[in-house]
């Protein structure tokens, strides 16, 4: 069966919204490492700040450490790279495991920050032999290079290197790319590669609001995990867009300028939703793909002659596409397979806080924290202050006891700091949250940036946050050791680059709403995601152990847009369902691999009392390309 319905879509970029003002500021206390002040780069455009900014990388990574980065041009002339363990002026490839990771770039603003490769630069001349400027990994495949972030900066090769690739990034579990642009300032637009995935192992990881102006090829990948995409910009590319390979990629709103292919992808499972591709060739088409693993949705097209070339050479025409499945839709209860098409919310963003009087930088001296840092929570409440700030990299906070956040704050930042909870006096048995959101003042709240909430040793299964408020709570770029939530009765929640370890789950209640992105749970005894009776929309779950990934009852609504489910791990004493629903609305489009122990279930539904079950050996190629669950 093919899904090919053309029908008109409001463009998927209306209404968006985005942070005015972007001015991302730290206060002296906040353990930010400013690579003008404490390395001696000075960010003027003119002077070499390559030897400034590699001993900054190479002195900070594996720490957590936030390198942070004011307004300024920082001219480079060679590639800055993390590895190796003496410093080197030359790139030595990283070893699996190592401490070649943790690293964390911060700019001040997007257009702001520029690192800039000096024009004609040896080396950098071989558009058949790219030559990264930045690279944050490129060694033995692992995945453990975990929570690595770039943030609000633009990397610019310059005129005159054809051979330059501008960004080469690697993470896994969480991880991000964040308004960044990456470009070429030559006439001729000429460059190798603009962001550079071909590292193996890559992912999972969101990437959000990037921009890629010129190169040959705007974005390459290689073999991957799980990637996600949200408000992809691509133009000015010389070959094609985004040369996806052998890549599992989700991408939701893809925005392309140029005359080339906007993509070109292999056999792993590729998801698009929301495109406008601008500006094509009549004699070329706007996605070719030689696999048969792909779901798109909701594209919009000029110029091209065809919007997708299939890949047994069939041509898809017309301006716009409005849901195509390559393979076969399936139901156990229900034939005319599609989308649920769920209402999809942006992520809030709560305005940066420019008034270091209103921040608040956590201590960490008590054995035990928790005491402490509820009277500064209060204190900071009482004087109307926004910002919690923990502290980076080596400090470590313990937390025994609930803690109330309430009052004026709006952030809770985490400087990608370790958290440990420690539940050796049983406060936390009776099902009581970490961080407990009761009266507070502003419609959102964010929790951002901690490496590893609940520590290596925290309980399974306690949860982490619970929104008494009734409002809305933003959890991004976060570890979690534990459950991600308590049922809240009210209030609104984006979970954005979370990653949960061993056995947390996400519950989402009656009335509750949960958009996600960029989802890794990872679990070998309880159930992943408990939908009862709520809504949950989710871009890329990745998923990790051989326990049930998604329960739906009771009226629930569910859609899973893209992801992975990896199954690596040796034999496990479970062998449930993969999804297991109940009176309730759901669609799943979602890669599936395993390398010895399958699920022997995919899909187990119940209507009205009656049960039906999906088999491996039912699946389209492998590969759970669009379910859809009632009558």
């Amino acid at each position: 069966m093919k899904i090919h319905t053309l029908l008109c879509f409001t463009l998927f970029f209306a209404g968006i919204t985005h942070a005015s003002a972007e001015n991302i500021v730290f206060p002296p206390g906040a353990g930010a490492v400013n690579v003008k002040e404490q390395y001696g780069a000075k960010g003027d455009g003119v002077t070499d700040d390559t030897d400034a900014l590699q001993r900054a990388i190479f002195e900070k990574k594996g720490k957590n450490a936030v390198l942070y980065f004011a307004n300024g041009t920082y001219l480079v002339s060679r590639t800055l790279f993390v590895g190796g363990t003496e410093y080197s002026a030359e790139p030595i490839p990283s070893k699996a495991h190592s401490s070649d990771r943790f690293v964390n770039l911060q700019g001040q603003s997007e257009a702001g920050v520029v690192i800039k490769l000096k024009d004609s630069c040896p080396g950098f001349d071989d558009p058949q032999k790219p030559k990264v400027m930045f690279s944050l990994y490129d060694g033995q495949g692992t995945g453990d290079v975990m929570h690595t972030y770039v943030r609000n900066m633009t990397f610019d090769i310059g005129k005159g290197n054809p051979g330059a690739a501008g960004l080469r990034y690697l993470s896994n579990n969480t991880g991000a790319i964040y308004h960044v642009t990456i470009k070429s300032s030559d006439p001729k637009k000429v460059g190798s590669i603009g962001l550079d995935l071909r590292q193996g192992q890559q992912g999972p990881e969101l990437i959000r609001d990037v921009t890629v102006d010129g190169f040959d090829r705007g974005v390459h990948t290689g073999d991957t995990f799980a990637l996600v995409f949200e408000r992809l910009t691509l133009k000015n590319q010389n070959q094609v867009g985004f040369l996806n390979p052998n890549g599992r990629v989700t991408i939701r709103g893809l925005t392309s300028m140029n005359k080339v292919p906007v993509i070109k992808s292999g056999g792993d499972p590729f998801t698009l939703i929301e495109g406008s591709f601008q500006g094509g060739s009549a004699t070329e088409s706007a996605i070719i793909t030689t696999g048969r693993k792909n779901y798109v949705r909701d594209l919009k097209q000029s110029g091209y002659g065809a919007m997708i070339e299939t890949a047994d050479k069939k041509k898809i025409t017309g301006a716009t596409l409005d849901e195509w499945l390559d393979g076969e839709g399936k139901g156990l209860f229900t034939t005319g397979i599609k989308s649920l098409r769920l209402p999809i919310k942006e992520t809030p963003e709560v305005p940066w806080e420019q008034d270091f009087n209103k921040w608040v930088v956590l201590d960490d001296s008590q054995p035990d924290d928790t005491e402490s840092i509820q009277k500064e929570i209060d204190a900071a409440a009482k004087a109307g202050k926004t910002t919690l700030c923990f502290k980076p990299g080596e400090h470590k906070y313990k937390i025994s006891a609930p803690i109330k956040v309430h009052g004026s704050i709006n952030r809770i930042i985490g400087m990608e700091s370790l958290v440990a909870v420690d539940d050796a006096k049983g406060v936390f048995k009776g099902g009581q949250s970490v961080f407990v959101f009761d009266g507070l003042l502003s419609n959102v709240l964010v929790v951002e940036r901690f490496f590893l909430l609940g520590g290596w040793k925290g309980p399974d299964t306690v949860p982490m946050f619970e929104n008494k408020a009734g409002k809305t709570i933003v959890v991004q770029s976060t570890g979690i050791q534990g459950a991600v939530k308590n049922v809240s009765p009210a209030g609104e929640w984006f979970i954005d680059d979370v990653s949960p370890s061993r056995n947390g789950t996400l519950k989402v209640g009656p009335g509750e709403k949960v958009w996600a992105r960029q989802y890794n749970p990872e679990s070998y005894k309880t159930d992943m995601i408990e939908v009862n009776g709520g809504q949950l929309w989710l871009l890329g779950l990745k998923t990790e152990g051989r326990t049930t990934h998604l329960v739906a009852k009771a009226g629930a609504k569910v859609e899973i847009i893209g992801g992975l489910s990896y199954q690596s791990w040796d034999k496990q004493e479970f062998d449930p369902p993969m999804f297991r629903i109940t009176d309730s609305a759901v669609s799943i489009t979602m890669g599936v691999w395993s390398s010895r122990f399958p699920f022997s279930k995919i899909v187990e539904e119940t209507v009205g009392g009656q049960t039906k079950t999906l088999l491996p050996k039912e699946l389209s190629h492998g590969h759970l390309g669009l379910y859809r669950s009632g009558k």
